[in-house]
């Protein structure tokens, strides 16, 4: 599994607050490669965020949601992101995780993740097009998944005759130019400098609902059993973290762009995440519903579970 550690010392960003800190807590945090949507952990070690709130983070990438939640589980990260049909699966299996806060929360007018062609492939217009098609996605039976079968049956198609193969987000392009693949699930900040090369079909993650949250985070029970003072602060420190990027898409540029190896000015073309701010029934169900119907999740999960186990975390 490949990993990357990615360290930000931006002193000069640091609130006084921060900087009058003398015990800083240590939590190992994931983000999912390099995609804007999983980068809130990137923002807040740039910002300063984490320090403002006493925790000295490492922050790491993984190429999966599944591989995330096994590394929080087995105790080798504290905290990581997940898309949330993962999270509510592996609960589900009693694996002692808890979602602690939103991360990407998909919104319909704001289309950072869409279902992709290659550029020029007349041949596919509508859901029926896909029908016995290979469509790319970064995790089998994930929310990505869940958006591209959602918009083919709502589009004239039948996605149980769809063949889905799991690839990393980087190599989704090439793959669609090789004609390995006929359609992918491709996300910011690869999707905007890739339409070169591939056109949108469509906004898949609105075809499950207007607005919900596609992925979370989540943390060791465990540990914050043990840690229930730190687990507070990292809560807070996700929540001003997520309005700090809504509201701040240049400086979080400048902070991404580095790590990722993206020119910081591409980012003003590109449609940006909208980080969740709030942890809400009414915006965790629609993405499981979808996975139940799907067959991703085996039983309904109420979401209720979910917010009364991070609640007090949320003080």
């Amino acid at each position: 599994m490949m990993r990357f550690i990615v360290m930000f010392v931006l002193a000069a960003l640091l609130p006084a607050s921060a900087l009058a800190q003398t015990t800083l807590t240590p939590m190992r945090i994931a983000m999912l490669g390099f995609a804007d949507g999983s980068a809130e952990p990137l923002f807040a070690q740039g910002a300063g965020i984490f320090k403002k709130y006493g925790i000295d983070a490492t922050v790491t990438s993984y190429n999966g949601g599944g591989a995330v939640i096994a590394a929080v589980a087995g105790g080798s990260l504290e905290a990581g992101f997940s898309n949330i049909t993962s999270a509510v699966a592996a609960i589900q299996s009693g694996i002692p995780i808890i979602v602690i806060a939103p991360a990407d929360e998909a919104v319909n007018d704001r289309e950072n993740v869409s279902l992709v062609k290659a550029r020029g492939n007349t041949k596919l217009r509508t859901g029926a097009d896909l029908n016995g098609k290979i469509i790319g996605t970064t995790t089998l039976g994930g929310t990505l998944q869940l958006g591209a079968e959602t918009w083919i049956d709502k589009n004239g198609g039948d996605s149980h005759s769809v063949h889905f193969v799991e690839l990393p987000e980087s190599s989704m392009i090439a793959a669609l130019k090789q004609g390995r693949i006929d359609a992918a699930m491709l996300g910011e900040p690869l999707l905007t400098p890739g339409k070169a090369d591939v056109e949108i079909l469509g906004n898949a993650f609105a075809a499950i609902a207007p607005t919900w949250i596609s992925s979370v985070f989540v943390i060791s029970k465990a540990w914050a059993t043990v840690n229930p003072d730190a687990t507070r602060r990292f809560v807070a420190a996700m929540r001003e973290t997520a309005h700090f990027a809504n509201t701040h898409h240049a400086d979080t540029a400048k902070i991404f762009g580095p790590a990722a190896g993206i020119d910081p000015a591409l980012f003003a073309t590109m449609t940006r995440a909208t980080y969740g701010e709030q942890l809400t029934r009414a915006l965790l169900q629609p993405g499981i519903d979808t996975a139940v119907k799907y067959g991703a999740l085996k039983q309904p999960f109420d979401t209720e579970q979910i917010v009364t186990d991070s609640a007090p975390y949320w003080r």
